[in-house]
């Protein structure tokens, strides 16, 4: 017990120190990171989007939807299907990446949807003024953990998107080129 009470001693004079040292700018240098990096992800898969939307609106407006029917599943119906299917999970998944994403701890006063549930702006101020400057850095590092697992959710979605919507180009390409 004595060992716990002196570990939590020592974790709060860290955590003083580094609230208070030349370590509180990192917080807000990290945010800023990951914020662009974010950024950088809905782009890309809203370029992605866009490319894979005219690729299917190609292969519908030219092919039709009768390839859908079973009686028609054979040979070149296979391949537009199979390019059809491909590039549609592709575009989810970057329509996926670009839905905004709510994955942070409970009750934060940072996220935009917690600083809106406050009745006035002065009420959020009293919280935040009324915060030790260690409890407002833990809440930082909070805030940049929770950016951090949502930029990398974000890039695996679009790992996905890519090497799916890069097979069903291939396809795509195969079927124009044996028409």
């Amino acid at each position: 017990m004595r060992e716990q009470v002196a570990m939590a001693e020592i974790n709060a004079v860290r955590a003083r120190s580094v609230a208070e040292g030349p370590r509180s700018a990192f917080p807000g240098f990290e945010q800023v990171h990951l914020t662009t990096y974010v950024q950088l992800a809905d782009a890309k898969a809203s370029v992605f989007l866009a490319i894979t939307s005219g690729a299917i609106a190609y292969s519908v407006g030219h092919y039709g939807l009768d390839w859908l029917h079973p009686e028609q599943f054979l040979g070149h119906s296979l391949l537009v299907a199979l390019s059809t299917l491909l590039l549609v999970t592709s575009w989810a998944l970057n329509i996926a990446v670009i839905i905004p994403r709510k994955n942070h701890p409970k009750d934060p006063t940072i996220f935009y949807d917690s600083v809106a549930r406050f009745d006035s702006p002065s009420r959020y101020a009293d919280v935040v003024l009324n915060m030790a400057d260690t409890e407002l850095f833990c809440e930082q590092m909070a805030y940049c953990h929770a950016l951090a697992k949502i930029c990398a959710l974000k890039y695996r979605l679009l790992n996905y998107s890519l090497v799916l919507g890069i097979i069903g180009y291939a396809t795509f390409l195969a079927l124009l080129l044996f028409q």
